[in-house]
């Protein structure tokens, strides 16, 4: 029997097959009684017409938003975020295509409304917040193609900085500098100065933007100067100063600034003896990161070495190494390579190590550290148990049932309900790797788990 139903959805194709005629008659109809839905088609109708008038409609209804005070229920959340994403894709898509330069300032516009919006509605799921977002990157898109009157913006972009949403003007005013220009960005500084000069507490959002106009006029000391002594010593800060630093060819200063906000010891770090090294805290990669970049700016690439490899000592990092071995001649990153994996085999944490051995890829030495610390696993670790069960179970169907019954014995212990069908097919993929399995090596064969499981629950 011939299937007729598939030119009964709604597909675009579909739809258009009904004629434009028949098709406005229908969003007529549809369009009675939903306010949304009506300024939708005005919109639409005021694009086709040109930009002017595509601005003059977005203007209304920005003002509207911008108006309210109305909370907004919790049932009219989801429209509330559908119509804020419409206005942000015309002003986006359709505005920026006819003018840029109108689409800037209706743009910045809609970013500012997210102040007022955030105290009328609860976002838990973050929905609204993404909108934002997305508007913010928006603004990069269209501030390469507008010509604006660069004191206007700068109005705007001032507006943002004193009254915006937290956080969001200084990502605006980066993202606008193309269309601010040379004169424009000094003008904005020179105002936000004032500003903060004025202020008795200044702003975070002032300092911010003082940092991204000082960073387009190549300031280096004007970025510095932001930060307090007591910033200054963070790891991801001083990374922030040294790359600065370095880039204007001041690499002493550079070092200094790193040397002041070092994570741990100077010496335990790039030092050719080392303890047991302890795992890198926040920030401390990318200060790594940075502190490597200026030894290689200086010439120090011994010492940079030095620091990538005390650097994958202590953490195991998939990238440090990497960037190790390809600096080493030939046949001396084999040797390299050989006593790295050795020295993860041993790491004391046997979640890093098994971690680093499934992504290197070093899937027999991975086996090998389960069959050796299988007491050491934790079953609550599915996202990274569960994908290296899968990558050796083919050649190591002892050490994957192993990882496979660390997930179900912790599902069954405390009672993880959600994890329940989870530890079931877990559970049946054991089971058939068992067949696989010539030598349990003193480990319960496949029976005798399934009932010691069962002794803990039925599932």
């Amino acid at each position: 029997m011939k299937r007729t139903g598939s030119k009964k959805t709604l597909t675009t194709a579909n739809l258009a097959a009904l004629g434009a005629e028949r098709l406005a008659d229908l969003l007529i109809d549809v369009a009675e009684g939903h306010a949304q839905i009506k300024r939708r088609l005005r919109l639409e109708l005021a694009a086709a017409i040109g930009a002017d008038d595509l601005v003059s409609e977005l203007t209304k209804r920005l003002e509207a938003v911008n108006d309210s005070r109305a909370r907004i229920h919790w049932r009219k959340h989801k429209e509330f975020v559908r119509e804020l994403d419409m206005l942000r894709g015309l002003i986006a898509g359709q505005l920026a295509a006819l003018d840029p330069t109108l689409a800037l300032p209706m743009m910045l516009g809609f970013v500012a409304l997210a102040e007022g919006v955030s105290h009328r509605t609860a976002d838990a799921k973050g929905e609204i917040e993404a909108v934002f977002d997305a508007a913010v990157d928006a603004v990069a898109a269209i501030a390469p193609l507008a010509l604006p009157d660069s004191r206007a913006l700068g109005d705007q972009l001032m507006d943002l900085l004193l009254h915006g949403r937290a956080g969001l003007g200084p990502r605006v005013l980066k993202n606008a500098l193309p269309a601010l220009g040379a004169e424009g960005v000094a003008l904005l500084r020179a105002r936000v100065e004032t500003t903060m000069a004025a202020q008795k507490r200044v702003s975070g959002a002032l300092k911010a933007a003082v940092q991204v106009l000082a960073d387009a006029q190549g300031d280096v000391d004007g970025y510095v100067a932001q930060f307090t002594d007591s910033q200054a010593v963070l790891p991801p800060i001083g990374a922030q100063i040294a790359r600065r630093l370095a880039a204007a060819g001041r690499l002493d200063e550079a070092i200094a600034a790193l040397d002041r906000s070092t994570p741990g010891s100077f010496v335990q770090l790039v030092g050719t003896v080392l303890g047991r090294p302890s795992p890198p805290g926040p920030g401390a990669l990318d200060w790594e990161d940075a502190y490597i970049e200026v030894l290689e700016a200086r010439g120090q690439g011994d010492l940079a070495q030095d620091m990538r490899w005390a650097s994958f000592e202590r953490g195991l990092s998939v990238e440090r190494l990497r960037d190790y071995l390809k600096r080493l001649p030939d046949f001396d990153d084999v040797e390299a390579e050989d006593k790295a994996l050795a020295h993860a085999e041993d790491f004391h944490d046997v979640h890093a190590a098994l971690d680093f051995l499934i992504r290197w890829p070093a899937w027999d030495r991975a086996a090998r550290l389960v069959l050796r610390r299988p007491g050491d696993l934790d079953g609550d670790r599915p996202e990274l148990l569960e994908p290296a069960a899968r990558a050796i179970e083919g050649r190591h169907p002892l050490a994957a049932t192993l990882l496979l019954r660390a997930m179900i014995l912790d599902t069954a212990r405390y009672a993880r309900t959600a994890r329940y069908k989870d530890a079931q097919h877990q559970l049946l993929e054991a089971a058939s790797l068992a067949p696989a399995i010539a030598d349990w090596d003193g480990h319960e064969d496949a029976d005798a788990f399934a009932a010691r499981v069962a002794g803990y629950r039925r599932w």
